[in-house]
């Protein structure tokens, strides 16, 4: 079973940014930014993004949480240890960006709703995993032909390096879906709807921490905090590409949880964190 991996410091915000097409007012620069309704968007089904940096960054996955991608799109994404290198560092190949894509099937009559849906509970996650790998350079060919959209559009890049605890999660994982909607019944006796929002919430449990976990688990706490966002997948790479996709999430932890000392070395804690 795929263990437990946590992305506490994307490397993607420092990164210079680029796209082979920007349909309209949407750049790239909007995979940068912390609201979902901001979003870059392709001219067409096919698109090619490239993050560069001034030095090396260590990476091990791409993660584009939020975008308009379907169950038939694929993924390749190529590092580069010196940007411009003709030869890649590693190529992970074209691969399912998102096989099930159940989020993002959203639709309005004939038009699909893409990025409206995103505070909805609509959108997928598209992501790739690869080896751990110190790169200046990151390409990421993205192909959707079957986009009844006629587009590729994205509200966030994610790229990093992953922490993965020795021992996974218990199998106690909390997947819930928060609506923030109410209902109010007025003196006709009417039950009165003001939609809200959607968004998911992951509580995750951390047991037989050795000490080396517990101070990564630790660092990750102080390191984020309520503001800092994190991209957390339970089943990563699972053969069971539908439960990897459904608990997967990037968001802001929710409660900084407590690091408990059952026993000599070894160490127990939590993760809560509720959808961007």
């Amino acid at each position: 079973m795929p263990n437990l991996r946590v992305v506490y410091d994307n490397a993607a915000d420092r990164a210079t940014l680029g796209a082979s097409s920007t349909a309209g007012a949407l750049p790239v620069t909007n995979l940068c930014t912390q609201l979902k309704s901001q979003v870059w968007r392709a001219t067409g089904t096919s698109a090619t993004l490239t993050a560069t940096w001034p030095t090396p960054e260590l990476v091990a996955c791409v993660v584009l949480p939020f975008c308009n991608l379907t169950s038939g799109a694929t993924m390749r994404v190529r590092g580069y240890t010196i940007a411009g290198d003709a030869v890649p560092a590693f190529d992970t190949g074209v691969q399912p960006a998102c096989p099930y894509a159940p989020l993002g099937l959203f639709g309005w009559g004939t038009q699909s709703l893409g990025c409206n849906a995103f505070a909805f509970g609509g959108g997928t996650y598209a992501v790739a995993w690869f080896a751990h790998a110190a790169v200046e350079q990151i390409v990421i060919d993205l192909a959707d032909p079957g986009n009844a959209a006629g587009y590729i559009e994205a509200s966030r890049l994610v790229a990093g390096a992953y922490w993965s605890p020795t021992t996974n999660a218990a199998w106690n994982p909390k997947l819930a879906v928060e609506d923030s909607t109410t209902n109010t019944r007025n003196d006709a006796g009417d039950l009165i709807t003001d939609r809200g929002t959607k968004y998911r919430t992951l509580a995750v449990s951390l047991s037989w921490m050795p000490p080396v976990d517990r101070d990564q688990f630790m660092s990750i706490l102080r390191g984020s905090g309520f503001a800092r966002p994190i991209f957390v997948s339970l089943f990563p790479e699972s053969a069971d590409p539908l439960q990897e996709q459904q608990y997967q999430i990037w968001g802001k932890l929710s409660d900084l949880g407590s690091l408990g000392h059952d026993f000599v070395a070894n160490y127990t804690g939590s993760i809560s964190i509720q959808e961007a």
